[in-house]
């Protein structure tokens, strides 16, 4: 088993999709299935369903799944502690809303590759499903929440600021003539809410 197969297989993991794999990688579709068949082979189960198009990782594979999380994460604080440079390496993985990201995020990206260039920044859309399982199980680092009340025990939580949400209709509605909405008039409204998991 070689590191680079491992590093192959988180990122077919992550995007079930072997095509956008390979891309990532900017390897040959066919080099990233036989790195993968290989690993199979030699650890002697199936690590993805493949059903029809779509691909998803077995029990098994969920397993190695964390296992090569924290390998390569071992591997980059080793290059760190033990190799010559002596500022922060290795990976950062954070569950956001993609509102969250596309809003916030772009500048804090450009500042911190810029204090921290090989540090690797992993951004996955959020789901309070699993929430704190991947968090305490290092398949996270940090979570982005907008929510009014979260508990979760072994988790820090912390609150960084309020988020202003705003209630859009047609110009023609007849939520328009008030001033204020209250909740009691938002009953019996057709209502597009962003999905929570």
């Amino acid at each position: 088993m070689e590191l680079r197969q491992l590093f192959t297989f988180r990122i077919v993991a992550e995007k079930l999709n072997f095509t956008r794999a390979a891309e990532h990688l900017h390897l040959a579709q066919s080099s990233v299935s036989a790195q993968i068949r290989s690993l199979e082979r030699e650890l002697g189960v199936m690590l993805f369903d493949r059903i029809g198009k779509q691909v998803h990782l077995t029990d098994a594979g969920k397993k190695l799944y964390n296992y090569a999380r924290r390998i390569e994460d071992m591997t980059d604080e080793v290059r760190s502690e033990v190799g010559s440079k002596q500022y922060l390496q290795g990976s950062l993985t954070i569950r956001m809303p993609e509102s969250l990201a596309a809003k916030y995020m772009p500048e804090v990206i450009v500042r911190y590759n810029h204090e921290f260039p090989d540090v690797r920044l992993n951004f996955i859309n959020c789901s309070d499903r699993e929430l704190a399982r991947e968090l305490t199980t290092g398949h996270i680092d940090v979570a982005l929440l907008m929510t009014d009340d979260m508990t979760m025990s072994d988790v820090n939580i912390r609150y960084l600021k309020t988020e202003p949400l705003r209630l859009c209709c047609s110009p023609t509605h007849s939520l328009t003539q008030h001033k204020h909405v209250t909740p009691v008039e938002l009953q019996n409204q057709l209502l597009l809410l962003p999905k929570t998991d």
